[in-house]
C-alpha cells in the first residue's frame, strides 16, 4: 500500500479534485440538511430577504364608477443574506491516516494489500462528506456568532469556534423572535427546558403528545408542512403511541419490534433531528448542578421558510489535499464554503423552545 504516493497523485489530479468538489457539494448540501431545510444556491451578501405577512379584507361590493381602492398595509420582517466563510481542515498524522484508511477498507470488504489510489479516493470522499454533513446541520441549527458570551457551552474556549460562524441558526433565531412582543403568540411553554438536567430529561409518558398538540392547536394563519422536533421528544411520543395502541394486534406487535415509521400528530408528520440530543449533551451542559441549554424543541412551519443559503460561486472552490513529510508527516484535507441561514417568513410558525 503506497500511501504517500497514492495520496500525492490524488492531490495533484485536477480531475479528482473537480469530481470531489462536485460529490461533496451534492452530498453535503443536498441530503441530510435538505431533509429539514431548503437549500438556496447563489445567494449574495447584502441581498434582501423580505417576508411579507398575508393580508385579507380587500373584497367589497362593487361601488361602480369612482369607487375607492383599498390599500392594505405591507408589514414585513426585513433581513439580508450575510453568508460567512466556513473552513474545513482535516489533519491526520501518517499512522492515524493509514489506520483509518485500512479500517475503512476492511469495513468495506477490501483486503489490506488490495488498497490502492482508487480506494483511497473513495475513502477521502466518504471521510470528507461525513464530517462536513454533520457540521453543516449542527451549524444551521445552533450556530450563533455571539455564542461565546452566553455562558451556555460546556467548553467555550474549545467549542465556540464550531458555532460562531454564522449570525444565527434556527434555534438562536427562534430565541430572538421569542423576545419580540410581535411574536409572543407564536410560542407555547416548554417547561422541561429549565431546571436541572436530571429533571429536564425525565419526560412523563404523554409529555411530547401534549406538547405537540399545543404547538398544533389553533393554527389558522398558515398551512404548515413540517413539524421538526428534538429526538428525545420524538422518542417519548413513539413510546406513547406503541403503548396506547396495545400489543395484541399483529400490526402493533410489528410496530413494537421494528419501530414506528413516519409517526404523525393531527395529520402532521414528525421530523426528528436525530443527532440533536447528542450535540446538546456533548457541548451545552453547564453548572455545578448540570443543566442543558435547550434540550428539547418543536417547530411547526413550512420547510420553504427555513433556508440555508450557499454561494455557488465560492462554495468548495478551495478544496485541496496536501501531504507534508518530514517531522510533521501529516495528511491534510481542506475546503471552504460560504453559508448562511434565514427563517424567511417568521410570521408563519408555532414553536416550543
Amino acid at each position: 500500500m503506497a500511501l504517500v504516493a497514492d495520496f500525492t497523485d490524488l492531490a495533484t489530479s485536477d480531475r479528482f479534485i473537480t469530481d470531489l468538489k462536485e460529490i461533496v457539494k451534492n452530498d453535503v448540501f443536498q441530503q441530510d440538511t435538505s431533509e429539514l431545510f431548503t437549500i438556496v444556491p447563489g445567494i449574495k451578501g447584502g441581498q434582501q430577504v423580505a417576508a411579507m405577512k398575508g393580508f385579507e379584507y380587500v373584497t367589497v361590493a362593487s361601488q361602480g364608477c369612482g369607487g375607492t381602492g383599498i390599500s392594505p398595509a405591507f408589514p414585513a420582517f426585513s433581513q439580508k443574506w450575510n453568508p460567512k466563510m466556513a473552513e474545513v481542515r482535516i489533519k491526520y498524522c501518517y499512522t492515524d491516516f493509514e489506520n483509518s484508511f485500512t479500517q475503512w477498507g476492511l469495513n468495506n470488504g477490501y483486503k489490506r494489500k488490495d488498497l490502492t489510489g482508487t480506494e483511497m479516493a473513495v475513502f477521502i470522499e466518504d471521510l470528507t462528506i461525513k464530517a462536513m454533513k454533520a457540521d453543516l446541520l449542527r451549524l444551521v441549527l445552533m450556530g450563533d456568532k455571539d455564542i461565546a458570551a452566553q455562558d451556555i457551552l460546556t467548553d467555550e474556549a474549545g467549542k465556540a469556534k464550531y458555532y460562531d460562524i454564522i449570525d444565527k441558526g434556527l434555534l438562536p433565531t427562534l430565541q430572538y423572535l421569542k423576545t419580540l412582543p410581535e411574536f409572543s403568540g407564536n410560542f407555547v411553554t416548554l417547561d422541561k427546558n429549565t431546571g436541572a438536567m436530571t429533571d429536564q430529561l425525565n419526560l412523563p409518558a404523554t409529555y411530547a403528545l401534549d406538547l405537540y398538540e399545543s404547538v398544533l392547536d389553533d393554527v389558522y394563519d398558515f398551512d404548515g408542512d413540517t413539524l421538526m422536533t428534538s429526538n428525545r421528544l420524538f422518542k417519548n411520543y413513539q413510546k406513547w403511541v406503541k403503548r396506547a395502541n396495545g400489543y395484541g394486534v399483529q400490526g402493533n406487535i410489528d410496530s413494537t419490534l421494528k419501530g414506528i415509521t413516519d409517526p404523525m400528530v393531527d395529520g402532521e408528520v414528525l421530523t426528528p433531528v436525530v443527532q440533536y440530543d447528542r450535540w446538546r449533551r456533548n457541548d451545552f451542559v453547564t453548572g455545578a448542578t448540570p443543566h442543558i441549554h435547550l434540550p428539547h424543541f418543536a417547530l411547526f412551519t413550512r420547510k420553504e421558510y427555513l433556508q440555508v443559503g450557499v454561494d455557488d460561486a465560492a462554495s468548495l472552490e478551495d478544496i485541496t489535499l496536501e501531504y507534508i513529510g518530514g517531522e510533521d508527516e501529516s495528511f491534510y484535507i481542506k475546503a471552504n464554503y460560504l453559508v448562511d441561514f434565514k427563517m424567511t417568513n417568521p410570521y408563519a410558525f408555532r414553536a416550543a423552545i
